[in-house]
Parts: C-alpha cells; sequence; structure tokens
C-alpha cells in the first residue's frame, strides 16, 4: 500500500486551532505505521488556504496519482484536502476513485473502500462548506465594523507605504515617498506602463517591485492614501495618516478618467492627441532623422470606399512645419496595415523564441555586452530564488516554530549572497537597456494573446515597452529592441 500524506494548514488556522505542519505530519505517520502501510510522500501546502485546489503540494500529489504511483491518499481531517464541497467531491470522486486511489480522513475515520465511507465523506463535505461559508458572513461583519471605526481590513497585507503594525497602518516613509513619486510622474504625462518601468529600475517595496502595471494603478486609485477607508461603497475616516492629500488625489483621477474609460459606459473617452496608430512615436526616417506619423487618403467607390492609412516621413509629407527636417526627402512610406503586421509578426516570432533574444542582443550591442546581459539574467533570477528562500523560511518559522537563531543564521546567510550579486550586477553593468531580458520574457508570454486579442492601447502598451526605435531605410525596416 502505497499511501501519500497529504498536510495543508493556513497561517489563521495554525495560531488559532493549534495544529501544525509538523503535528499533523507526526500524527499521520504513526497512523500508518499502524496499519502497516509505506509512506511514499507527505505533501505540505504550508500557509495555504483550503478555499481553492490551486496549491503546489496537492497538484504534485495528483500528478503522482495520474503516473499510478499512489494506492492511497491520507490526510489529518477531511478539510484538510478542502474546504468546498464542490471541490472536495472533485477530488475524491474525479481525481482518487477515477484512478483507484482510496482516501482515508484520520480524525473522522473514514475510509472511501468502504460503502459507509463514501457515504459519509459527501455529508461531511457538506457543513464543511456550510462552516466555510459562516466563517465569511462572521469575517464580512468583523471588516465593516473595522471599516466604520477607520481600521485597516487587516490580514497583514498592508499597502505600499504603510506598514500594518498592531491592527493599524502606521507610515512607511520609504515606500509613502515612492507613493508620491508615482502621482508625482502621471501628473507629468507619464503612461502607467512607463512609470512601471520608471519605477522598477529604482525602488523596491516590502511586495517587491514596481514591475506590474496593476502596481502602479492601485497606488494611483486607491482612496486610502488619502486617509480614508471604502468598504461596499461607503467612506469612512481613518485612523492611519493620508499620504496624498485631497488635492493632488482629485488631479490624478481626473487625469485617470480622461486616459481610461467613461464612468457608467463601454466607450472609450476620446482625448486630443491620443495615438491611434500602433507605432506611431517609435517609427524614424534614415534619412532625414524625422519620426513618421500615420495620415491616409480615401479610394475606391460606393461600397468599395475605404480610408487607407500609411506612415510616412514628416519631412516627406510636409504637413508640420516643425517637424520637417529635410524638405527633400524621399524615404520610403508603408501602409499602416502591412508595417503594423511586420512588427507584430517580428514580436510573435521572438515569443516562440524567447532565447532568441541573445542573438539580437549580440548584434545590437556585440558579444562581450551580450554575454555580460545573459550574466545579469542569471544573476537576476538567483536574487529572486534568495527572495522567495527568505519568504519561505519565515513562513515555516511561524508555521514550525523553527529556533529563532536557526532561521536568523538561514536569512543571513542568504542576504550576504543577496548583497554580493546585487554588487556583482551594478559593477558590471556597462550598458543598461530600457528592458531587463528577464522583464522582456514575461511581457513575451502574453504577447501572442495581446496582439491578436488586445485593444489598441493595449497593444501599444506591449509593442513600446519591447522596441525603443524602428528605422525605415531605403533598403527596409531596422527594429532596435528596448533589451538590448
Amino acid at each position: 500500500m502505497r499511501v501519500g500524506i497529504y498536510v495543508r494548514v493556513s497561517t489563521q488556522e495554525q495560531a488559532m486551532e493549534g495544529y501544525s505542519v509538523g503535528e499533523q505530519t507526526e500524527r499521520l505517520k504513526a497512523y500508518c505505521t499502524a496499519r502497516n502501510w509505506n509512506i511514499y510522500q507527505v505533501y505540505t501546502d504550508a500557509g495555504m488556504s483550503g478555499a481553492n485546489i490551486n496549491r503546489p503540494a496537492l497538484k504534485q500529489m495528483q500528478q503522482d496519482i495520474m503516473n499510478k504511483k499512489l494506492d492511497l491518499v491520507l490526510v489529518y481531517k477531511l478539510d484538510r484536502l478542502s474546504r468546498s464541497q464542490k471541490d472536495t467531491l472533485y477530488l475524491i470522486e474525479d481525481v482518487f476513485l477515477k484512478n483507484n486511489v482510496d482516501f482515508v480522513s484520520m480524525n473522522e475515520n473514514f475510509d472511501t473502500s468502504t460503502p459507509f465511507g463514501r457515504a459519509m465523506i459527501g455529508i461531511l463535505s457538506v457543513f464543511a462548506q456550510l462552516e466555510r461559508e459562516q466563517i465569511k458572513e462572521r469575517s464580512a461583519m468583523g471588516r465593516e465594523a473595522r471599516a466604520k471605526a477607520g481600521y485597516f481590513h487587516g490580514g497583514g497585507f498592508a499597502p505600499i507605504g504603510y506598514d500594518y503594525v498592531d491592527g493599524e497602518l502606521i507610515v512607511n516613509e520609504y515606500e509613502a515617498m515612492q507613493v508620491k513619486k508615482v502621482h508625482e510622474l502621471y501628473h507629468k504625462g507619464l503612461p502607467i506602463n512607463r512609470i512601471a518601468n520608471y519605477m522598477h529600475k529604482r525602488y523596491t517595496t516590502k511586495h517587491g517591485g514596481w514591475e506590474f502595471h496593476s502596481t502602479v494603478r492601485s497606488a494611483l486609485t486607491q482612496r486610502l492614501y488619502t486617509g480614508v477607508i471604502e468598504w461596499k461603497g461607503e467612506v469612512y475616516k481613518g485612523r492611519h495618516e493620508a499620504i496624498i492629500d485631497d488635492k493632488t488625489f482629485e488631479k490624478t483621477m481626473k487625469l485617470y478618467e480622461q486616459n481610461t474609460w467613461k464612468k457608467g459606459s463601454g466607450e472609450r473617452k476620446a482625448r486630443p492627441f491620443q495615438a491611434k496608430h500602433l507605432l506611431t512615436g517609435i517609427v524614424h526616417c534614415n534619412n532625414c532623422g524625422a519620426r513618421y506619423f500615420a495620415k491616409g487618403n480615401y479610394s475606391g467607390r460606393g461600397e468599395n470606399r475605404r480610408y487607407r492609412p500609411y506612415y510616412t516621413c514628416y519631412s516627406r509629407a510636409k504637413s508640420s512645419k516643425r517637424h520637417i527636417i529635410d524638405p527633400n526627402c524621399k524615404n520610403p512610406t508603408y501602409a499602416v496595415v502591412k508595417l503594423d503586421a511586420i512588427i507584430k509578426d517580428e514580436i510573435k516570432k521572438l515569443s516562440f523564441n524567447p532565447e532568441h533574444i541573445h542573438d539580437i542582443q549580440r548584434e545590437q550591442l556585440g558579444d562581450e555586452v551580450a554575454e555580460q546581459a545573459k550574466h545579469n539574467e542569471v544573476i537576476q533570477k538567483r536574487i529572486q530564488d534568495i527572495d522567495h528562500q527568505v519568504a519561505r523560511l519565515l513562513d515555516l518559522y511561524q508555521l514550525d516554530n523553527i529556533p529563532f537563531d536557526t532561521i536568523t543564521e538561514r536569512i543571513g546567510a542568504l542576504n550576504d549572497e543577496k548583497n554580493a550579486l546585487t554588487e556583482e550586477l551594478v559593477d558590471e553593468k556597462k550598458h543598461v537597456p530600457a528592458l531587463t531580458t528577464s522583464e522582456a520574457k514575461e511581457l513575451l508570454k502574453r504577447a501572442t494573446e495581446i496582439l491578436d486579442k488586445g485593444d489598441l492601447q493595449e497593444q501599444r502598451q506591449l509593442v513600446h515597452a519591447l522596441i525603443d526605435n524602428i528605422i525605415i531605410t531605403d533598403e527596409g525596416i531596422e527594429i532596435y529592441w528596448a533589451f538590448a
């Protein structure tokens, strides 16, 4: 009998219910010994909620079941598997039993190898679901009461700019300065994606960096930064200190509404100077150096009459005197649909083979600088791995009571390694691209989906983040990528 022991506990349960990962594991191993069962593996999800089944160890256990490595799954309590009736029955019926794997819950003494056990599993799942709904209801009531009293909703995950101390938000001066900087940059007209790039290259927060657009958007739009608490459409005076004053916040929201959607409608709000074409702003003429812009004309008659825009050099078009550099420029024009398709195809090719980034870097920068970029990418990945290890050690300390001295020693060694790697990154950087190799690869993961299904502004954000410049020459097109 090959047994897979599954153990799960959340931080809240550890504090309130008193059983840790270690205690569950010890009892389950003893149970296996008493039944003369062989333990194949202990699957542990520490600090994981039972509200869904998106958990690393649970996924690994399911994979092992599919590969016929287990005969039985053992848990301490039924709700360790899941607190959702739907998920519990799915795992037992569609994953375990379907693959001839039995399920035993030690605490309830239920065994799916017996008809009684199979019947009672469904009944217990109903009560587990009912209990969770009651917990959610009580939690919601508690959060509403906290909001009315001016307290942050809690949970320990404080927004950037604040620390969560003894149930209250306390201003974190370093992060608060960053939040103010985000508003300042937005007022200067920088789009959210450029603010994200700017902030991520310069600052870190307790949650990581600013690489995600959603992080910047949250810093711009959360009214909490003005010293209030919002709950279910109501606004209450908060007990925390404001980071952004009301006047600044209102200016930000006015700009944000102008740049995004009209309230209560599904139509894009028209803006003066809003780009209507994918490549506007990054295409330049190789002959005179002027920018390209999109203009067009109508051709055809009746139902076949169509507007056909094309990219052309400002000097050649002579439509704006202040943009003309060489009135005799005859650099080629490109149909918008043709040039857009060429650039999209190049990005899609790169998304299918992101390692080609290093070849592009060699072409644009030379072998030495390209190797440096690849070397830095390895270092950055190791730094990210160190951050994950430190976070994991802190979780284990909370859950399993690992001695403080041991945790301090391990984290100290990891931080020493991180500091050394960071210094090496700084010392060895001879060329600083607008986009790191890792950031480029991350963007490319969704590139095809965005280019095929995203709206114009989403596509523009992606293209303008990946490409610094497109040069039109007599012979063709040259792309200068932001990561090289």
